[in-house]
């Protein structure tokens, strides 16, 4: 019996770490617990999830979201490479941003920025360029936010 308790304990840490880490690095599992749509630059950000959620009932921003542009923001250079953020805009209203270039040039850059844009890509839409950021991606959070703040400057 102590052989056998000896060989589980290992399996049953390691699958309770995985879970944390799991909890932790997944977006989609993390929850957000400040949602603040604060007016930025004279643009308002809208929740992405409450979009796609509001199949009954639309919204006025919602409504002006149909009818968005996307732009793209200049390419900014950060220590680990370059950043660039795309944002779909409809009149004053941010309704999506999301990054089409991150950091890949090495692997640990490549395993930063699967968990950091998915995750600054939810922040800007629901909070715009003031967003939070992410823990470890500090130079991606950087150029990320002041990609989208120049590609919000140029409208």
């Amino acid at each position: 019996m102590g052989t056998l308790a000896r060989r589980l304990a290992p399996a049953a840490a390691l699958g309770g770490l995985a879970l944390v880490i799991v909890g932790v690095l997944d977006p989609a599992l993390a929850a957000n617990s400040s949602p603040s749509a604060g007016d930025v630059g004279g643009f308002v950000p809208t929740d992405a999830t409450t979009q796609q959620n509001t199949t009954q009932q639309e919204s006025p921003a919602s409504a002006s979201c149909d009818t968005a542009e996307t732009v793209t923001g200049p390419i900014i250079t950060t220590r680990w490479g370059p950043v660039q953020v795309a944002a779909t805009i409809a009149g004053d209203t941010l309704c999506e941003s999301h990054a089409v270039v991150w950091p890949t040039g090495d692997r640990q850059s490549r395993q930063i920025s699967a968990y950091a844009v998915p995750e600054l890509d939810a922040q800007a839409a629901e909070q715009g360029v003031m967003l939070d950021g992410v823990s470890g991606a500090t130079y991606t959070t950087e150029g990320y936010r002041e990609s989208l703040q120049q590609l919000l400057d140029s409208l």
